[in-house]
């Protein structure tokens, strides 16, 4: 039998992804099987085997992508003109945005995840590992900005990374369960970046002032 080209195979990984995301949203993982996210694949399970172990490995897998996204946000830009401030600021914006009521099957995936973690030793150590590099890797973009001047030093890089790691996956929970609620969560939201804005340096604080006005803005001209 000839050999498939990566680029199927890839396409055929993606789709076996799209179709599980889709089942743990609607049936979550309990109420999901194997079966089902390879019948809405369009493949037989014995084939979806090929790609996936078991249906632990694909909500690990599904999970996985959010944090792969959250990674490539917090590395470094590599142009030396962006200040790790800057850059600190645009990662806390997309955090935002990626929690927001409309990505709210992102959140879903997440609890859906950790749930699933707490009944299962092997899929939490993997599931832990993800966060702890997520955590580990804005902490250390709070680091680089302290150390740039723009993030107050006195400060744990990785206990402010962990505290704004737990504020936006609470409030998106919050926006997940009680949607009637968006002014209370609102609220909290400006809260946490008030909390978070009293930690930057007067010119940082500038800034995200101006950002934030911008964004206002453009946000009221469309």
């Amino acid at each position: 039998m000839p050999r498939r080209p990566d680029r199927y195979l890839e396409e055929r990984r993606r789709d076996i992804l799209r179709a599980a995301r889709d089942a743990f949203v609607k049936d979550g993982y309990a109420g999901t099987t194997v079966s089902k996210i390879a019948q809405e694949a369009e493949m037989a399970a014995g084939t979806l085997y090929r790609y996936f172990d078991s249906k632990e490995d694909l909500i690990w897998a599904v999970a996985h992508e959010h944090i792969e996204e959250e990674l490539t946000r917090f590395s470094v830009t590599g142009d030396e003109s962006y200040s790790a401030g800057d850059q600190l600021l645009s990662v806390l914006e997309d955090v935002g945005k990626s929690r927001s009521a409309e990505n709210v099957d992102d959140t879903v995936v997440s609890m859906e995840s950790i749930l699933a973690s707490l009944r299962n030793p092997k899929l939490q150590k993997k599931v832990a590992g993800d966060v702890s590099d997520s955590i580990l890797a804005l902490a250390e973009l709070i680091q680089r900005a302290q150390a740039q001047g723009d993030v107050d030093p006195q400060f744990n890089p990785h206990a402010v990374s962990a505290l704004i790691h737990a504020s936006s996956s609470g409030l998106a929970n919050l926006k997940a369960l009680m949607p009637d609620s968006s002014e209370e969560v609102e609220s909290a939201e400006e809260l946490m970046a008030a909390l978070l804005e009293s930690l930057y340096s007067p010119s940082l604080a500038r800034r995200s002032r101006e950002k934030k006005s911008f964004d206002t803005s453009a946000n009221s001209d469309t």
